[in-house]
């Protein structure tokens, strides 16, 4: 139709007529049959007959000889278009990748005709079309018709451009990776170019425990079970081995600082890329992002990996009066700014009548939906700001206008709306408005250089030209713009309570922190410097802290390190100047305004974790997560049902993981039987009862679930909801919900889940066996492990005769290994099994030392758990040191650590230190 115009109308004539053929023959012999069935005596002697079934027999002829004709031209046509048919499946191919986009963000909602739009825009924008270059631009010209073995090809990637161009313009950043890569991999399945088991290992990348980690110096334990996964491969069969014989080679290679940009070691370098993207997963999971960028990069192109900017005028082009405009909010970004600038420019300015802004809020809906339709009559442009604040108006009367726009409106009109996208746990945006509209987002810059540069930019020359003491104002000034930027730009290392969460070294929670907080907390620096003759330090520290920034901190130890940040900058030497970070010191006290910003943009160093106060690891690990969010992410996006020729289908997957947890699964304990041989119930023999208990429940939903679901796979029972659920699950390698309830907290996959699991039954069964106190407690083998703290306080409590109210747990680090622990303590608990992060334990000097370099954890020796009243629990030179029991540790504390060290609470504070009960 858009190339072969003739041959498209040559097809559709010889369709009509052969239609017409079969309604003429239709005709002939309807007619034949009357004249039949009419006849009287001899038909032989009824001449008007025989003549009749002559012309029908010479009619029926000449149309059999058209339609051969025609069926002959009919398969040239066909053949002519089947040339053409790489263009259409590259467009097919897109559309269900872009169908699926929304289970990444709900806003991601595309309609038919917007696609089938810009499909054919791909194809008008093509040179080479001969006479059809109209819509070329002018640079890209050929001025001449491309051969077609040239033009589908050039047709393909065009196509392919404009619609990765669409899309990508309204994708947030962190998803335009991943729309990238599902094109890549889309297009190598349709060449035939993609093994589908290792591109499932690659999204998956299953563990496999069992054997020893004979490089642990260099290779993390982790990465190490991946390469026994892997090995299962005939091509990464001999990876084991090569890494121990050719160990010089890959430790070099994996500590290089951008593996990607290096050729792998040995004979491995010959590998095909896609294949080289495991070794990254299996050895190098923190650039993974990077390799797989240049892996798209290599495949289609440059233009595939690079971020076009937000263009408002590029994009117009694609609106129409029926077609609005929908642009994502993002903080410091003016929407309205942008599509005014672009209005003068086209003419369209309130001035003149023919713009109107409306930001909706309270009573403001009745002004939006009166210029909506004033300007869809008479022609102008309309931006209706913040709808997702009036969600009931936008899913409703807003809604139904948009479905409408296009009947009667003007040529000039058109309408821009502007939202931020609901968070998860909200009501959505209506899908028809999404769907109808060219979708834009606006995101500012990422970092600390641009996030301080823009909180400084909130402040004038003139203020500080309008208070009396202009250098103490511009010091401190900086000082609270850098930790605005700082307190914001940490949220990128991990921020507990978000949605899948992985770590919470950032914050535990997701705090509202915003230009508002700056300036009020500038206005009152500003008063307080006025009224007093010193800088009044502690009273600055507190109004910051705790009410305008820490007014929003609901978490204690959140709460600390918002102070903590305070307590670097806000002290007297910053008058003088100070660094705020190795190789950004404060700026020369005499810059003006603009001399500053240009400061900082000139000065500021490559950025690292250390501008946080955080460790170099923390960018290691932020990468990590990184990896592991993007592939989770694509898998999330990969069909469910069947698995084709080469793959297994789930339910295969999920019967298999079934068969190999019904034989691993522990028995269940005899609670009557344990309860016979208590004689005393002390408060130890109450945690281990309390704890089989728990476990009994668990061990009893997943034999229920399990036996469910095999019975459901055999078709002898009716998959239910919770089954289907249970079924995807094991298939994906991961932990059903319905035990994840019923367990302890866990950020592990499935198959190190029930290890652990497994583990946790032997202690308790170890434990249950004889009813006496283990002589080291693996604490994070427990359900509730603040049960046994308090157990630790009742013992103590009693045998001293202390109020339980007035009773405290010290920590103190010894020396000794589990296995090396000959008895429980007589002053309390032996307790193993917490890991640290953010630092590592210095076993030789007994306190807290710089991690290593690419040390993520640190195991602690076995820690003495010890009770004590108040008045005895200060311990100088200590660290208190939060304790969780997961990564995530958002409303996970378990209790306070005391940790030795010979720094002060700030830095170990801002490092993010922690110990954990379980790692993943």
């Amino acid at each position: 139709e858009k190339e072969r115009f003739d041959l498209q109308e040559q097809s559709s004539n010889l369709v009509r007529q052969l239609g017409e053929y079969t309604v003429q023959l239709t005709e002939l012999e309807d007619n034949l049959l009357v004249r039949l069935a009419n006849a009287q005596g001899d038909i032989l002697e009824d001449i008007a007959l025989i003549e009749n079934l002559e012309e029908t027999k010479r009619t029926a002829n000449e149309i059999a000889e058209k339609v051969s004709v025609a069926s002959e031209t009919q398969i040239s046509i066909n053949q002519t278009r089947e040339v053409y048919r790489p263009v259409a499946a590259r467009g097919a191919l897109f559309y269900f990748l872009i169908d699926v986009l929304n289970v990444l963000d709900r806003v991601y909602q595309y309609s038919m005709a917007n696609y089938i739009y810009i499909l054919k825009k791909g194809m008008d924008i093509c040179p080479g079309g001969g006479d059809g270059e109209q819509w070329v631009p002018e640079e890209k010209k050929l001025g001449k018709e491309l051969p077609v073995e040239q033009r589908v090809p050039a047709l393909t990637e065009s196509v392919t451009s404009a619609v990765f161009g669409y899309i990508s313009a309204g994708l947030f950043e962190r998803h335009k990776l991943i729309m990238a890569t599902q094109l890549t991999m889309g297009v190598l399945r349709q060449q035939g170019k993609l093994d589908a088991e290792l591109f499932d290992w690659l999204l998956r990348a299953p563990r496999s425990e069992g054997m020893d980690n004979p490089l642990p110096e260099w290779l993390g334990e982790a990465n190490w079970e991946m390469v026994n996964s892997i090995r299962e491969f005939e091509q990464y069969a001999a990876l084991g081995d090569d890494l121990v014989g050719s160990a010089k080679r890959w430790r070099e290679w994996m500590e290089l600082e951008r593996p990607e940009e290096e050729p792998m070691p040995g004979d491995w370098k010959k590998m095909e890329q896609f294949e080289q993207l495991l070794l990254f997963r299996a050895l190098r999971p923190d650039r993974m992002s990077n390799a797989l960028g240049t892996f798209v990069k290599n495949t289609l192109g440059e233009r595939y990996v690079t971020s076009d900017p937000f263009d408002l005028a590029s994009s117009f082009e694609d609106s129409a009066p029926g077609t609005p405009m929908f642009i994502f909010l993002s903080p410091g970004v003016d929407v309205a700014a942008a599509v005014e600038h672009l209005g003068r420019k086209l003419g369209y300015t309130a001035d003149n009548g023919k713009y109107a802004s409306v930001s909706l809020g309270q009573g403001q809906e009745p002004i939006a939906m009166n210029n909506l339709k004033n300007f869809h009559k008479s022609g102008g442009w309309v931006l209706l700001q913040n709808i997702h604040l009036t969600i009931d108006w936008t899913n409703g009367p807003l809604e139904k206008t948009v479905d409408k726009l296009a009947e009667g409106a003007h040529e000039n009109f058109r309408l821009f709306l502007s939202a931020e996208p609901p968070p998860s746990l909200e009501r959505g945006l209506a899908i028809s408005l999404l769907q109808n509209s060219v979708k834009l987002t606006n995101e500012p810059p990422e970092g600390m250089k641009q996030n301080l540069a823009r909180a400084y930019n909130n402040f004038t020359e003139e203020m500080f030209e309008a208070c009396a003491k202009q250098g103490e104002f511009k010091a401190i000034i900086f000082a609270l713009c850098y930790f605005h930027a700082a307190i914001l730009e940490r949220k990128k290392f991990g921020v507990g309570n978000l949605p899948d969460a992985a770590s919470g070294i950032g914050w535990n929670m997701n705090y509202p922190f915003n230009t508002g907080d700056l300036l009020c907390c500038g206005q009152c620096v500003n008063n307080y410097l006025e009224n007093n003759s010193k800088v009044p330090w502690d009273d600055l520290k507190y109004i910051i802290g705790e009410i305008m920034y820490g007014g929003h901190v609901v978490e204690d130890w959140d709460r600390r390190t918002v102070a903590m940040y305070l307590e670097s900058y806000f002290k007297e030497e910053l008058l003088e100047g100070i660094e705020y970070f190795p190789g950004f010191p404060s700026p020369p006290s005499g810059l003006n305004h603009k001399q500053t910003v240009a400061y900082i943009e000139e000065n500021f160093p490559t950025e690292t974790p250390l501008a946080f106060g955080l460790h170099p690891n923390a960018e290691i690990g932020f990468k990590l997560r990184e990896a592991e969010s993007l592939c989770a992410a694509i898998l999330s996006l990969q069909p469910r049902d069947g698995g084709g020729e080469e793959g297994s289908s789930v339910e295969d997957k999920a019967k298999t993981v079934l068969d190999d947890l019904v034989d691993r699964l522990p028995e269940q304990f005899d609670m009557e039987d344990i309860r016979g041989r208590t004689e005393e119930i002390t408060p130890y023999i109450m945690v281990a009862i309390q704890e089989a208990e728990r476990m009994n429940v668990l061990l009893a939903e997943m034999k229920r679930s399990l036996a469910e679901l095999d019975l459901g796979l055999k078709g002898d029972l009716t998959m239910s909801d919770p089954m289907e659920k249970l079924m995807h699950a094991l298939a994906d390698g991961a932990v059903y919900a319905g035990w994840a309830k019923l367990a302890y907290p866990s950020l592990r996959s499935l198959g190190s889940w029930v290890n652990n699991l497994e583990r946790r039954v032997e202690q308790l069964a170890q434990w249950c066996s004889d009813l006496q106190l283990p002589k080291a407690v693996w604490l994070s083998g427990l359900f509730n492990p603040q049960s046994f703290l308090t157990a630790v306080m009742q013992t103590t409590a009693r045998k001293n005769d202390w109020p339980l109210d007035k009773t405290v747990v010290l920590t103190e680090v010894t020396k000794k290994q589990p296995e090396q622990i000959e008895g429980p303590s007589r002053e309390g608990a032996y307790i193993h099994g917490l890991t640290l992060e953010g630092c590592r334990w210095d076993e030789k000097a007994g306190c807290l030392d710089e991690s290593r370099p690419k040390e993520m954890f640190c195991p602690m020796p076995v820690i003495i758990i010890k009770a004590v009243t108040v008045d005895k629990a200060e311990m100088k030179d200590a660290y208190q040191c939060p304790v969780y029991k997961t990564e995530r540790r958002f409303r996970e504390e378990v209790f306070t650590a005391q940790l030795k060290s010979k720094h002060g609470q700030i830095k170990w504070t801002l490092s993010g230190v922690a110990l954990f009960l379980d790692i993943c």
